[in-house]
């Protein structure tokens, strides 16, 4: 798939509109997990916790066992910043010590705090500070209680320490991984059935009528996309059909009037005019023949059967030669020794190298030397010391009814023939230049099954 194609792939298109859309759901998730913060810090309800660790750092025991406060340079950035802050600390003693304007109604019941590992309270001490926190800690003078209020609320810091705890971004992370590599690969998945029937298209030409593409693999959306391209393929085969049976008939009904018009011509004296009439009823009596010959390709499955390239050739050439000799032409014959092994419809073969032949007597000029050539790999070469074919037309001497200005005898329909027999057998048809001058046309031909 280039660049192009690329931009305009469905499956780019799905890929990005999922992982988008994955990416706005844990966005959402992440904004989700975060309201409740952002509530808590909006209506400056919460108290941040993080002043107990102030608070415990401060706490000592004096030598007679009691509580004491030592203000640490942290707590007293607090103090100093909040003058509504206050704190109470409780042990398991129930010995207590406090700092800052404690409310009367907090100091009555010490022991009650040593049943709270945790709480947030609200409506206590004073309106300008009226929510408060409870926290127990182990401490390095033993376990204590504490209740403050007035310090330091919750801030954007708490941001930070939640959404950089490990389980959260990990958490994150996870997502983003499996979204980046599930998605596509479940798009795959779902488009190989799209896959499967591009290729079957692939493999539909001309020569392969009847086929049709699968929707048994395809999602439900492209199903219709599927049977209009099967509707549209069995009328191209219906026309191709009619087509077809008309070339057929109208061969048929040529051959009958076409001998009757040889017939007379043979039985009219000599001369001149005699044997050009001749010439073109030959011509018409061979076009017939090859629109024949290309109806029964179309109809008749191939025979391919194992065939001995050397032997086969050999005798076409051998057939054709008197035609050669009275024409005052040369033709001779090459080929390796030992056997050249393929497997192909012998008739279908010996039509496509006796077309090559006798084009080659028929726009070779007077005289003209034929050599017919079988190489060890399966190669057949029809060369002749005729003008050659200029290589701008050597793509349209192939087309069916083309005939080159230069070359205006034949019906135009025997290299397409030709072509046509070496396609059907998986191989290639090519022509180039001699080195003295003349056409080379050269067949080359797949190895057989099993061939190392």
């Amino acid at each position: 798939m280039n660049k192009s194609e690329y931009k305009n792939s469905l499956r780019r298109a799905l890929s990005k509109g999922l992982i988008t859309m994955q990416a706005l759901v844990l966005v959402a998730f992440t904004l989700a997990a975060a309201f409740p913060l952002v509530n808590l810090i909006a209506s400056s309800q919460g108290l941040d916790d993080g002043v107990i660790d102030d608070i415990v750092k401060s706490l000592q025991r004096t030598e007679a066992g009691e509580l004491a406060v030592d203000v640490t340079r942290d707590l007293q950035k607090v103090v100093d910043s909040y003058p509504q802050f206050w704190f109470y600390a409780v042990d398991a003693d129930t010995k207590t010590v406090s700092l800052g304007a404690v409310p009367e109604q907090m100091r009555v019941f010490p022991g009650a705090l040593l049943h709270i590992s945790s709480a947030n309270l609200n409506n206590v001490g004073t309106p300008e500070s009226p929510y408060a926190l409870v926290r127990s800690r182990e401490t390095k003078i033993g376990k204590v209680w504490i209740m403050t209020a007035g310090g330091p609320p919750v801030s954007w810091r708490l941001f930070t320490i939640a959404f950089s705890n490990p389980f959260f971004v990990g958490l994150l992370l996870f997502l983003t991984i499996v979204t980046l590599l599930t998605i596509p690969q479940l798009i795959r998945r779902s488009l190989r059935g799209v896959e499967q029937v591009a290729a079957e298209a692939e493999r539909i030409d001309m020569g392969q009528h009847g086929l049709r593409l699968s929707s048994t693999a395809v999602p439900a959306e492209l199903i219709p996309l599927v049977q209009a391209f099967n509707a549209a393929l069995e009328r191209l085969d219906q026309g191709i059909a009619r087509q077809q049976r008309f070339m057929a008939d109208a061969a048929h009904e040529l051959r009958t009037p076409i001998a009757i018009l040889q017939t007379r011509l043979e039985l009219l004296p000599p001369s001149a005019e005699q044997q050009q009439l001749l010439i073109d009823v030959a011509r018409l009596s061979s076009m017939a023949n090859q629109l024949l010959d290309l109806h029964r390709m179309d109809l008749s499955p191939a025979d391919f059967r194992p065939i001995e390239l050397v032997d086969m050739v050999s005798q076409v050439t051998a057939d054709l030669a008197p035609l050669a000799i009275a024409a005052g032409s040369e033709i001779a014959f090459e080929a390796p020794r030992g056997k050249v092994a393929i497997v192909g419809d012998a008739p279908a073969l010996s039509r496509a190298i006796a077309n090559l032949i006798q084009n080659a007597l028929a726009h070779g000029g007077p005289k003209v030397a034929i050599t017919v050539e079988v190489t060890a790999d399966r190669m057949i070469r029809v060369c002749d010391t005729g003008p050659g074919i200029p290589p701008e037309h050597r793509e349209e001497i192939f087309w069916p009814f083309h005939r080159l200005a230069v070359l205006q005898q034949g019906a135009g329909l025997g290299l397409s023939l030709v072509q046509d027999i070496v396609q059907r057998h998986g191989g290639r048809i090519s022509v180039s230049d001699m080195s003295d001058g003349g056409a080379c046309f050269e067949i080359s031909l797949p190895a057989p099954p099993g061939a190392g």
